[in-house]
């Protein structure tokens, strides 16, 4: 199984296999990390560049290098969408991630850092360029034993940490919805935030039988969950075995359709950037519907009844 993990430092000091560049199309150098990395690996990298990339690279793909004077032993070279230019299918921003590791397999690399991908000059909104790698690497089958998220700036790096953090509660989300189009549909999930404020919880609970214990989460646990565990790099699939584990008189009933439906388009609001739902809190007043990020005003309308 990959790890991924948070680094804050700079990405052409990493030791990894490999390291990420955030290239252009020209695939000639250019500002930013690209420079970064022109700069301390030293001409070799051009050189090979001009002679393996002699058309430049199109925006989502990727190709490798030499490392020349870094750490590393190859450059994986990938042109993301430049937000500002216009330039905003996020598939185009995934696609930069999953050929980045495509080609990383190619090479052998078991560890790879990358930088946040068109989340500098390319403008791209730091947190969806954040979940959007995290989602994608997660997503994507490789060998690659371990990934880097390397942000230079304090800020970026505790923002990265706290959608790793909170990528659990997505996958359990993701993971009910999983069992909703599996036809579990008296599977409920009610979601808040404690009294403190510091930690979201859900509770999940099969509405054939009210009776029964239902699951209860809490971020303070981080990663643990049902008697198992779910992070960032769990599947869906993984996060809803937990539950079925957890809730052994869960049954497909195919007999709530509109639950089913409004429970994934609230997940269509939640997964973009991570913003997990409350349904209650202390002085919260869900009568406009539960709110998509704690604090943040944005409302998805209550479920059916």
């Amino acid at each position: 199984m990959t790890k991924l993990v948070a680094v804050q430092g700079d990405i052409t000091a990493q030791t990894t296999d490999a390291i990420v560049n955030a290239a252009n199309n020209a695939m000639r150098g250019g500002g930013g990390v690209d420079g970064a990395i022109h700069r301390a690996g030293g001409p070799e990298i051009l050189r090979d560049c001009i002679a393996r990339f002699p058309d430049g690279l199109a925006t989502g793909d990727a190709g490798w290098t030499t490392a020349g004077r870094l750490s590393a032993r190859w450059v994986v070279h990938t042109v993301g969408p430049n937000h500002g230019a216009g330039q905003r299918d996020r598939a185009l921003l995934e696609s930069s991630y999953r050929r980045s590791l495509e080609v990383a397999d190619e090479l052998g690399a078991r560890s790879v850092a990358f930088p946040l991908i068109s989340a500098g000059v390319y403008a791209w909104p730091r947190r969806e360029a954040i979940t959007a790698a995290v989602d994608t690497i997660a997503a994507t089958p490789t060998a690659v034993e371990e990934v880097r998220l390397v942000a230079y700036d304090e800020a970026a790096h505790r923002e990265i940490a706290s959608v790793l953090r909170m990528s659990t509660g997505v996958r359990i989300l993701q993971g009910v919805r999983d069992l909703h189009r599996r036809g579990y549909h008296t599977l409920r999930a009610w979601t808040g935030v404690a009294p403190s404020g510091l930690f979201w919880r859900a509770v999940l609970t099969d509405a054939a039988h009210p009776d029964d214990p239902a699951i209860h989460y809490t971020s303070g646990n981080e990663a643990q969950f049902a008697a198992g565990t779910v992070d960032a790099m769990s599947t869906p699939r993984e996060a809803a075995e937990l539950i079925r584990g957890a809730l052994p008189r869960l049954e497909v009933t195919n007999d709530a359709p509109d639950y089913a439906a409004w429970f994934a388009g609230l997940l269509a609001a939640v997964e973009p950037e991570h913003a997990l739902p409350v349904a209650f809190a202390d002085y919260f007043d869900d009568s406009e519907g539960w709110e998509i990020g704690w604090g943040s005003g944005l409302r998805y309308p209550k479920p059916p009844r």
